[in-house]
């Protein structure tokens, strides 16, 4: 019984390389997604979560690496205290923040796992710009108004993509889109995407 279990595993080993060996070189992908982001160390303890439309374009250099290219624009804003101190009205000053747009370009590995899935670790570079709306006019500005001081940082992506189609995939991501150096805050982004191959 252990031997047929240990064939089994073999034989399917086998199958699996041999499926990926020449399956994905010279394929190009694009595709949409729906991206949470997740805004931390705003003002060294502060957080904020807004949404943004991603879209995709890559290609398989080979088998196992990839490259490809992705654009965001924010959907939604969100908002967070700026002090707990309590202004004239009695209610702590908060600011509405949300993404304006990104735009990254990322390179790394890929594992095809079986024929219906597949993982990706990507590292790259994104521009970002993000938005701070003041309500109050007359308010103190603490924040720059593109939320970061640097719109330029090292992203990363980590991943798994499963195929619902033929050449359609369905992915989920995680990883960080930005980090500002001089104000310290942090961008995450959590992704769920749908891909076509062609």
């Amino acid at each position: 019984m252990i031997r047929i279990l240990l064939c089994s595993i073999f034989s399917l080993s086998i199958a699996t390389l041999s499926w990926a060996d020449g399956e994905k070189e010279d394929v190009y992908y694009t595709g949409i997604g729906w991206t949470q982001l997740d805004f931390e160390n705003i003002l060294s303890n502060r957080q904020a979560t807004a949404s943004a439309a991603t879209f995709i374009f890559g290609s398989y250099i080979t088998d196992y690496v990839k490259t490809e290219v992705r654009a965001g624009f924010g959907i939604d804003t969100t908002e967070t205290t700026v002090s707990n101190t309590p202004d004239a009205t009695g209610q702590k000053p908060f600011v509405e923040v949300s993404l304006d747009y990104y735009a990254s370009w990322y390179m790394g590995a890929q594992y095809p796992a079986t024929e219906y899935m597949q993982f990706h670790a990507l590292f790259g570079l994104t521009h970002m710009i993000g938005k701070v709306d003041y309500p109050d006019s007359e308010q103190q500005r603490v924040l720059p108004e593109d939320l970061t001081d640097s719109s330029f940082s090292v992203s990363y992506l980590l991943g798994v993509d499963i195929r619902l189609y033929q050449d359609f995939w369905a992915g989920l991501e995680f990883g960080r889109l930005h980090k500002d150096t001089l104000t310290d805050i942090r961008t995450y982004q959590m992704s769920a995407t749908l891909k076509y191959e062609f």
